[in-house]
């Protein structure tokens, strides 16, 4: 599992929940930008461990 990928998924989740708090919305642009990103990471690091279980 690379665990770069997992420290760039938690500071990443950690600044989307800052600006979501900031914000006072789950659903404001930059809030669902980074929530977008987020999403993308936690695809790609399931992608990795399903091709590292075969």
């Amino acid at each position: 599992m690379d665990k770069l990928l997992l420290v760039e998924i938690e500071q990443l989740r950690g600044k989307m929940v800052e600006k979501a708090m900031k914000k006072k919305t789950l659903v404001h642009r930059e809030v669902l930008e980074l929530s977008q990103m987020l999403d993308e990471l936690i695809v790609r690091q399931q992608m990795l461990r399903a091709h590292s279980h075969k």
